[in-house]
């Protein structure tokens, strides 16, 4: 996998992300997270998920956790306070993902200031 551009790392470096990860608790429960975490730290997020049992808090800071599924209100303030839109949400299965998200970061960031412009 190809290295971000020095322009690239430093929209990274700036650029935070929240993601809702989902999995199991080490006793087997579902559970689930909204990480905020910096954009250039997500290749590393994505590799450490293959390991097996890790600490989401270990690269971002959780805003909010829980068991099962995010509740209506949960989901709410996570739109509200954040920004966060589930039904835009992206998936990010790999490493090579997170690098393609990463350093297309820029070219999202035009896309979505465009749009926003248009709807004004």
């Amino acid at each position: 996998m190809a290295k971000l551009t020095r322009s690239e790392q430093i929209v990274a470096e700036k650029t935070v992300c929240v993601l809702l990860v989902r999995g199991e608790s080490p006793d087997g429960k579902k559970i689930y997270a909204y990480l905020a975490i910096r954009a250039d730290k997500l290749e590393a997020f994505m590799e450490a998920q293959k390991q097996g049992t890790f600490y989401p808090e270990d690269y971002g800071i959780v805003i909010e956790a829980g068991e099962g599924e995010p509740s209506d209100e949960v989901k709410q303030k996570m739109t509200k306070e954040y920004g966060f839109n589930h039904e835009a949400m992206l998936d990010i299965a790999n490493t090579e993902k997170a690098h393609d998200l990463t350093s297309n970061l820029a070219a999202y960031a035009v896309d979505a200031a465009n749009k926003q412009e248009e709807e004004e």
